[in-house]
């Protein structure tokens, strides 16, 4: 019997699940290995659980949400984080309680009152097995990952920073020359696509183990202002869990 797959989506973009639309002939024959139960961007037909593996793109923000990521957590053996929504709370999870307080009020007048709540990462609610960072997740890394876990095999993650990709694809440093970037801090797998496109790296694919982040901030200090580099923390690093 085939191994059950559920790929569920919170509050997001839904860019990951995308980027696993994108995949087509990989995900074809991914899909030969296994039943693809239930997805409702990719299909009519859904079925509930229990799962074998259930995969889960962005953050939950409702008490909806959080619920029923609960009961998947129970209905399925492995249960992955997509995306850096689901993995370290995503560009929801940018600005903090207070600050967004002031911008509903600021925006939508006194009164308003938000169903949402603060963005986090699943694993603040539950159990999750594997994370697959990215903003966008990479297709490769996705069907890598998948590939192990359908073989019997733990995935590992990259040992390796971003900056290795970097040296790969002959990119110039930018902390080099004088230019922001959490490169050396993030865990690779993203091919430095970010900064093949003349961007820094914001450290979507998280930090990187045994990261040596004081000594970056340092770097960064002789670069630019304290205000500039919050800034760039904040946007993925800042309720890092893994």
């Amino acid at each position: 019997m085939k191994p059950k797959i559920a790929i569920y989506d919170f509050t997001d973009c839904e860019g990951c699940q995308v980027k696993l639309i994108e995949l087509k002939e990989k995900l074809l024959v991914l899909e030969k290995r296994v039943d693809i139960v239930n997805w409702r961007l990719g299909q009519e037909n859904n079925k509930p659980g229990p799962f074998d593996i259930c995969i889960i793109e962005g953050t939950p923000i409702t008490q909806h949400e959080i619920d029923l990521l609960k009961e998947l957590r129970e209905q399925s053996n492995i249960l992955i984080g997509l995306g850096s929504c689901a993995t370290l709370g995503g560009i929801s999870g940018i600005m903090d309680k207070s600050e967004r307080k002031k911008w509903y009020k600021k925006i939508y007048g006194e009164s308003y009152k938000p169903r949402g709540i603060d963005a986090l990462p699943l694993s603040s609610y539950v159990k999750v097995n594997f994370l697959i960072h990215g903003c966008p997740v990479n297709g490769d890394e996705l069907v890598r990952i998948l590939s192990d876990l359908l073989a019997g095999k733990e995935p590992k993650y990259r040992e390796y920073s971003v900056c290795f990709e970097c040296k790969q694809a002959n990119n110039e440093c930018r902390l080099i020359n004088g230019k922001p970037c959490l490169g050396p801090i993030t865990q690779g797998g993203c091919g430095a696509i970010c900064i093949q496109g003349g961007s820094p790296c914001y450290g979507c694919f998280g930090l990187r183990e045994e990261s040596e982040k004081e000594n970056l901030v340092k770097v960064l200090e002789k670069i630019t202002d304290k205000k500039t580099i919050n800034r760039y923390f904040s946007m993925f690093l800042n309720k890092v869990n893994k």
